[in-house]
């Protein structure tokens, strides 16, 4: 099986192969962590751009705050990329079920594996994140970086509508009803935020002359 490795230890090509593979169950995490990398990516150049330039009313060094976020959220969206919880599942899946002392511990590290696993939920806190610097760039960028600004937010809401999707197909797996209680609750907080985000640098993208 391919095995997803990006960008620390393999190419895109490498990585797209990965993708792939139809071995490779996680892949839609990955993918979702990538465009959301991607989308942030996009943000630190329109940031740096000299174009961008502070409002009147900023703070010295907004932009700085923002580019230096935006390479944090990058960083450990990829960094997610890498997570063992894929392989810890398939672990406990395989684990022997002959007995019910056996089933049971079966049972027990497959609800580990997936109480661990909460990558889908830091993908949508990573990416609502970064949707709200959106808005700090978009709201002083020019009009030539607009479809760059479009783009990333774009790419941050897919990446986090994929990440949402993911996380509730996994609820109804989960037995740790105050755990799937908590989830649904932080999913709702972080889907409003998210939208809101990206509607407020959505309305402040200097759209291009046609």
């Amino acid at each position: 099986m391919a095995e997803l490795r990006f960008p620390n230890e393999g190419s895109i090509p490498e990585f797209l192969a990965a993708l792939a593979s139809p071995e490779d169950t996680h892949g839609a995490l990955a993918a979702a962590a990538m465009a959301g990398a991607m989308g942030a990516s996009l943000l630190q150049m329109v940031a740096a751009l000299p174009q961008t330039l502070p409002r009147a009313d900023d703070e010295p060094t907004a932009l700085v705050r923002a580019i230096g976020a935006l390479v944090r959220v990058q960083e450990e969206l990829l960094e997610t990329i890498e997570t063992e919880t894929a392989v810890k599942l398939f672990a406990a899946r395989n684990m022997p079920q002959a007995s019910k002392t056996e089933r049971a511990e079966r049972e027990s590290a497959i609800q580990l594996a997936l109480r661990a696993a909460d990558v889908p939920l830091e993908i949508m806190r990573l990416c609502g994140r970064a949707l709200q610097h959106a808005e700090t760039v978009a709201g002083r960028s020019a009009r030539a970086a607009s479809i760059d600004v479009e783009l990333a937010v774009t790419l941050l809401e897919t990446a986090f509508n994929a990440a949402r999707s993911n996380l509730e197909a996994k609820l109804p797996i989960l037995t740790d009803v105050s755990h799937v209680t908590w989830i649904g609750e932080q999913v709702a907080r972080l889907s409003d935020d998210a939208a809101g985000a990206a509607d407020a640098a959505r309305s402040l993208v200097k759209v291009s002359p046609t």
